[in-house]
């Protein structure tokens, strides 16, 4: 029996490190645009592009449905997820809890040091105001944001579930926001540097008004985009 599992446990790594190679390429490629909402993603193709078995690319197309950012039907294949109404409804109420409690635990416990980091952020989203920057450039700086002020919480259960939910995120922002007519860049800035300031007070009520107010027009606007842009079923569902 000692030898079995040392035998797996040698050869368990080396695929698992492929796996995610695979996964890590195709979640770029969603995110970034190249990869389409309800667009199929054929195994084979994949395979010989990358020049390897289809196991490794089954692996990591299993590890994006776990990320929602990939839907799977058997005997019809993958896709990029299509995320609808509901589903932005799920991701930003489950979003806004999470941040909520980040919140609750940056308040009590951050160090002024660890809300400087927010800082930061927010002077590189000014900077980039002025410079002129692109609606990619300032969603990666919202959700550095978002991401940091669950680092410094100190709440390592809402970092790994605010994580797991950042793929998804993203996809609804890049997707939907890039078609609603308001700009987020400047308003945006307001906002994260509105909470920073709330949290160097220690006013738990203001942070909590102002976190709520910035996903709640966040999400009416991808929301909007939806409706707009997006109306019927998904393709893989026809």
């Amino acid at each position: 029996m000692d030898k079995v599992l040392g035998s797996n446990l040698l050869t368990a790594p080396a695929n698992r490190t492929l796996s995610d190679l695979v996964a890590e390429q195709l979640r770029q490629a969603i995110l970034d645009g190249r990869l389409q909402p309800g667009q199929r993603v054929v195994e084979d193709d994949i395979a010989r592009a990358m020049q390897m078995s289809r196991g490794p690319v089954r692996d990591a197309l299993r590890m994006l449905e776990n990320e929602c950012l990939v839907v799977r039907f058997p005997h019809r294949g993958s896709f990029v997820a299509w995320l609808t109404l509901q589903d932005a409804e799920e991701i930003y109420s489950l979003r806004e809890a999470l941040e909520t409690l980040a919140v609750d635990y940056t308040i009590r416990y951050a160090t002024d040091a660890q809300i400087d980091e927010l800082d930061q952020i927010v002077t590189q989203m000014l900077a980039q105001l002025k410079a002129g920057y692109t609606q990619l450039q300032a969603t990666e700086l919202d959700l550095e944001f978002h991401h940091a002020l669950c680092r410094i919480s100190g709440h390592s259960r809402v970092l790994t579930a605010w994580t797991a939910l950042y793929g998804q995120v993203r996809l609804l922002l890049l997707t939907h926001r890039i078609y609603q007519p308001l700009d987020f860049r400047e308003r945006g800035a307001a906002w994260h540097q509105d909470l920073v300031q709330a949290l160097r007070k220690r006013d738990t009520a203001l942070a909590h008004q102002v976190l709520h107010a910035h996903l709640t027009i966040s999400y009416d606007s991808v929301a909007e985009a939806i409706r707009l842009g997006k109306a019927g079923s998904p393709p893989y569902e026809v």
